[in-house]
Parts: structure tokens; C-alpha cells; sequence
């Protein structure tokens, strides 16, 4: 799965250097608010970010970057 998004750092759930870490904080995520979430990489960073998807979509910001999407989670 090659897909970009641009999401403000500042609206992750959370964030971790391993993606098994990152993973776990979005299934805890996921199940407790039965919302789509991403586990998304910043394209030269080496931390991975879980965004709440719709959440993080609906909000624009001038501060956003570039992350790819690792793995999604409906």
C-alpha cells in the first residue's frame, strides 16, 4: 500500500520509534473508540504517528506534513 497523507504532528494519538509500539497504541485506540485510526510514517522521519483518520482528515492546517500510510485499522 503506497498512500500519502497530511496530517499537523500535533493531532497524533501517539507515537513511537517502533512500529510494534505504535501498532498496539492504535488497536487500544481502535477498539475503545470504534473509529477508523492510521499508522502513518513521516516520509523522512523514523517515528511512527497514530491519527484518529476522520478526526485528522477534517482538520486543516497550514502546519501539515507529509506521512505515508503503514496501516489502517476500519
Amino acid at each position: 500500500m503506497s498512500e500519502d497523507v497530511f496530517f499537523n504532528p500535533g493531532d497524533s494519538i501517539s507515537s513511537a520509534f517502533d512500529f510494534d509500539n505504535a501498532y498496539v497504541a492504535a488497536q487500544i485506540y481502535h477498539r475503545k473508540a470504534e473509529k477508523p485510526v492510521l499508522v502513518a510514517k513521516e516520509k523522512d522521519g523514523k517515528a511512527y504517528f497514530v491519527f484518529d483518520e476522520a478526526a485528522a482528515i477534517a482538520q486543516e492546517h497550514e502546519e501539515a506534513k507529509r506521512y505515508a500510510v503503514v496501516k489502517r485499522l476500519k
